[in-house]
């Protein structure tokens, strides 16, 4: 088998068209043998076929090309064009392993993994039994871009699978890899449900949440079974900073990859930690509830929320950046709560509003905020709850994603009325997950507060959105 890894393109429908074209007019017509997850049956994508001859792939092309428009950062050449071809000598494959070839490729060039449901779209066009191109946009339907580092390397690694699992004659132009490295062990790219960084990202926030001081933080971080590196100062040696790394996360070698607080997420810097839990200690009063308490934590836990979703709304609408990232902390230890697929789906909504917060993180630490402090110690709460409790998914908590959803339902307009597309976007996934987390109707709570559904709806865009936002930056 040989595999071509072709130079990257910017135009998705010429792609398209050229991987539809016949190299001769004796070629058997082109085939989609497969496509990206949730594409849908192949017959509705196949294009037709034109009464001139050849394809419109006009319609093909442009679900191709949704999540490079809907992108958050998109590239100048998002095109990626890969041709699998059988050697004379070689077995003729049938459309099912053609499709299979296809995976494995992707699957091993860390482009679309099985599996990952927010991969890039792709498909595979066949040219009879000997021939496959592969088309790839290099945005992830996350929004998030896909850099195919080391792409070729690693397709030539998957052809030298296909060839011992069909029994082929390996590429001949392929070079052999190098002593102490193994191109059919790619490294995880960033971006996947399952990196080093994320996992990272996670955990370090999940930690920061609960923690009382920085001595319990970094307590928390060799709890969880992370690698922890302290930065000192040149002048005094006190502490500046810190890394964190996951055992062997770059593969084939014992050094880990380290990763600074500040290189995970903005908020997790030593110098915004330390403010953070300064203001929490500061406005932890006697008369706050306890973890003995747990009913009126996750009343108060609403409660607050729903203001901080009232706040988004009508003419005088404003998000103190501080406050939004608090709510997001909230949901994120909420989802502990939770168990499965359900506790994965509430975390990456918590992320998706950090994002959709967002914020200046240069400078000063912001001036102390009552309601985030408030906010912020409910979270510690509800995370130190669900490290105690036995009841992975209580009615109390179920309530409290439901007006989260609003909260992410309001935000999403917040912005898309400042005009912010891309932390607007952000905001709709957010509540796309939470809503499937939580019953799209309220029901009766345990708890003796009423729900304020009224605050926590969709509202229609304020008209001054450009006071709106120079006021909330």
């Amino acid at each position: 088998m040989i595999t071509r890894v072709h130079a990257r393109g910017t135009l998705v429908g010429a792609a398209v068209r050229h991987a539809y074209t016949a190299r001769d007019t004796a070629d058997p017509p082109p085939r989609l043998v497969a496509a990206w997850d949730g594409s849908g049956d192949l017959a509705h994508l196949e294009p037709p076929t034109l009464p001139s001859g050849g394809h419109d792939t006009r319609h093909l092309a442009a679900l191709l090309a949704e999540p490079v428009t809907a992108g958050l950062n998109p590239p100048t050449r998002p095109v990626w064009r890969c041709t699998l071809e059988l050697d004379a000598t070689d077995r003729r494959l049938t459309p099912p392993q053609w499709a299979d070839a296809a995976r494995e490729v992707l699957d091993q060039a860390g482009i679309a993994p099985r599996g990952d449901r927010h991969a890039v779209r792709w498909v595979a066009v066949a040219h009879g039994e000997d021939r496959v191109d592969i088309v790839a946009t290099l945005v992830r339907q996350d929004r998030r871009t896909e850099p195919a580092r080391h792409d070729r390397p690693r397709c030539l690694a998957a052809t030298r699978v296909l060839a011992r699992r069909y029994g082929l004659a390996p590429d001949a132009d392929e070079p052999s890899p190098p002593p102490g490295r193994r191109h059919d062990a790619p490294t995880p790219r960033r971006g996947t449900p399952a990196s080093a960084r994320d996992r990272l990202r996670r955990d370090v926030r999940a930690a920061s949440i609960i923690a009382a001081d920085e001595d319990d933080f970094l307590a928390r971080l060799h709890a969880a079974g992370l690698r922890v590196r302290l930065r000192r100062g040149s002048a005094d040696r006190g502490v500046t900073g810190y890394s964190v790394s996951l055992p062997g996360t770059a593969p084939d070698t014992d050094r880990p990859v380290w990763y600074s607080g500040g290189q995970l997420a903005p908020e997790l810097t030593l110098p915004r930690l330390r403010t953070r839990w300064a203001q929490t200690a500061a406005t932890a009063g006697a008369d706050d509830p306890g973890v003995a308490q747990p009913e009126r934590v996750w009343q108060q836990a609403a409660e607050a929320v729903s203001a901080a979703a009232d706040d988004l709304t009508g003419e005088a609408a404003r998000l103190a950046s501080d406050t939004g990232h608090a709510v997001a902390d909230v949901l994120a230890t909420a989802a502990r709560a939770f168990g499965g697929e359900q506790a994965h789906r509430l975390a990456d909504a918590a992320e998706l509003l950090h994002r959709a917060v967002g914020g200046r993180m240069r400078g000063r630490p912001p001036a102390l905020d009552a309601r985030a402090a408030h906010l912020r110690s409910l979270a510690r709460l509800i995370g130190l709850m669900a490290q105690l409790s036995d009841n992975p998914q209580p009615m109390v908590a179920l309530h409290l994603v439901y007006l989260l959803a609003g909260f992410a339902d309001n935000l999403a307009t917040f912005r898309q009325a400042q005009r912010r597309r891309s932390q607007a976007a952000a905001a709709r996934s957010a509540a796309a997950h939470l809503h499937a987390a939580a019953p799209a109707q309220p029901w009766a709570s345990p708890t003796p507060w009423p729900p304020p559904l009224a605050t926590v709806l969709p509202v229609t865009p304020p008209a001054t959105a450009r006071q709106h936002t120079r006021r909330s930056r």
